[in-house]
């Protein structure tokens, strides 16, 4: 018998935008089903690789959208590549902080010392995004690294959204410190499973799963932390995308939006190599077959859920027997999910 993912976990880790958020406005049916969710018992945490706001500014704009959350729900990776430092460092270590007050106030309170200088002999050095890290703080890091200080990125994103568009992100900024040195940072931030991990540890989660829509942050962090993963189509990755994604990439649950944390979620199951989803069945024999209640289906625009749902794990079957991804996307054309199908 299908039951609601909220039945089977006891701690949400939820991304933030593109799933709570897009921008200034809460993601549709987000608000309400993270509301639903909460009073049947599942508790949240957002998991963000923004280092440069505090958990109180961002659980603020949460809480203003309808979204319940307080700073001890906001986990982000300023605060779990502070505590990477100190599981690595003697407490009382001095730490050179690029990055924002959040950063450094998340790093004190590891029991840290923040420096501003290579010349105070910083045993490791933190970088998190903020706008105001120029050439001066760069190479100040870049001295501290080459005296055998320990580098730690929030995240390596190579890209930060904002209104005009894509602008340089941490992972840029890491690039150019990494040009100089020759040090690759370690990294707090997805798609890195330790920020996964970590917040479920800081949340006593038994039972954590992850809900993304990022596959190549949110979702390949959660399968590197082997923790169960839903994805949703309400930011960045296509159903498309979705469908012929690698294996480290692969969710665990699919769905359209957050309405799916608190309705029945199917049973998936395979005979041979049939995928069937209820009243849907889907397989590849050379060819991508898809039947609803036995009528065999042409892939049109629009798919129901559980035809997208059977059609993402058989592509995902016949992958993983060796069939490339480039020939299932040239049989695979472009959809899109909806209820109403």
């Amino acid at each position: 018998m299908s039951e609601n993912l909220v039945a089977r976990f006891d701690v949400g880790l939820f991304d933030l935008d593109g799933v709570c958020y897009l921008g200034p406005n809460p993601v549709i049916h987000a608000p309400e089903n993270i509301r639903e969710a909460i009073g049947a018992g599942m508790r949240q945490a957002y998991v963000t690789n923004n280092a440069g706001r505090t958990p109180a500014a961002m659980a603020a704009q949460l809480d203003s959208l309808g979204i319940p959350a307080t700073a001890a729900n906001v986990i982000s990776s300023g605060q779990v590549g502070a505590r990477m430092l100190a599981q690595r460092i003697p407490p009382g270590s001095k730490v050179l902080v690029l990055g924002t007050d959040a950063l450094r106030a998340d790093v004190q309170r590891e029991g840290l010392l923040v420096v501003e200088s290579s010349d105070d002999e910083p045993v490791a050095v933190i970088q998190g995004f903020s706008p105001e890290i120029d050439w001066l703080r760069m190479s100040e890091a870049a001295l501290a690294i080459r005296a055998g200080a320990l580098y730690l990125a929030t995240n390596l994103d190579s890209t930060i959204p904002r209104d005009r568009g894509l602008m340089i992100g941490n992972g840029s900024i890491a690039a150019a410190i990494s040009n100089s040195t020759g040090v690759i940072p370690l990294s707090a931030g997805k798609p890195e499973p330790e920020i996964f991990e970590i917040a479920a540890r800081m949340m006593k989660a038994e039972r954590p799963f992850a809900i993304g829509d990022n596959l190549d942050t949110d979702i390949q962090g959660a399968v590197a932390a082997k923790m169960p993963v839903l994805h949703v189509l309400t930011g960045l990755a296509t159903a498309r995308d979705v469908v012929l994604a690698p294996a480290i990439q692969r969710p665990t649950f699919l769905a359209d939006d957050l309405r799916s944390l608190n309705e029945p979620y199917p049973e998936i199951n395979h005979d041979g190599h049939t995928v069937v989803v209820e009243d849907t069945r889907a397989w590849w024999d050379g060819t991508m077959h898809v039947e609803k209640k036995g009528e065999e289906l042409r892939l049109p625009n629009v798919l129901g859920m559980n035809v997208y749902r059977a059609l993402a794990h058989a592509a995902w079957e016949a992958a993983d027997r060796g069939v490339p991804l480039e020939t299932l996307g040239e049989a695979i054309p472009e959809f899109n999910v909806s209820r109403e199908v």
